[in-house]
């Protein structure tokens, strides 16, 4: 009886963590060093990727509550990155952080399913909120 409760409440953390778990993608090793320590502080686990594809083997080992990238990588970037993210009907919501500020861009995310945008460089507080608006509070 014991082991199913402790069972029961780790299962119950598991869940919790995935429901916190959000991947940072970005080429740039000082951008996701800032926004992890925008988010750290947070309760968030946090996963960080270096291009689009090395962010699609992270999403399928595991599953992300938010995924907070860059637009601008080699290889894959931000752009397919979120044609895959739709193409796989996958649900996390995805925030674009872009220095590119073009009308055109910040349609062309949407269109492909980016739930907010944030211009760079990135203001940790926009940051917090925006994330927090989407995974939901501490």
């Amino acid at each position: 009886m014991l082991y199913r409760k402790v069972l029961k409440a780790f299962i119950v953390n598991e869940r919790n963590d995935t429901l916190r778990s959000i991947l940072i993608v970005d080429d740039s090793t000082f951008l996701r060093k800032r926004v992890r320590q925008a988010l750290q502080d947070q309760g968030y686990t946090l996963v960080e990727a270096d291009s689009g594809l090395s962010a699609l083997k992270e999403i399928e080992n595991q599953q992300f509550s938010c995924i907070v990238t860059d637009l601008v990588m080699p290889g894959m970037d931000g752009f397919g990155l979120l044609a895959e993210i739709q193409k796989r009907h996958l649900t996390a919501p995805v925030v674009v952080l872009t220095a590119d500020v073009q009308k055109t861009t910040h349609d062309r995310c949407a269109e492909l399913g980016a739930s907010a945008f944030i211009q760079k460089p990135v203001n940790p507080d926009v940051l917090r909120s925006v994330v927090s608006g989407i995974v939901g509070g501490r």
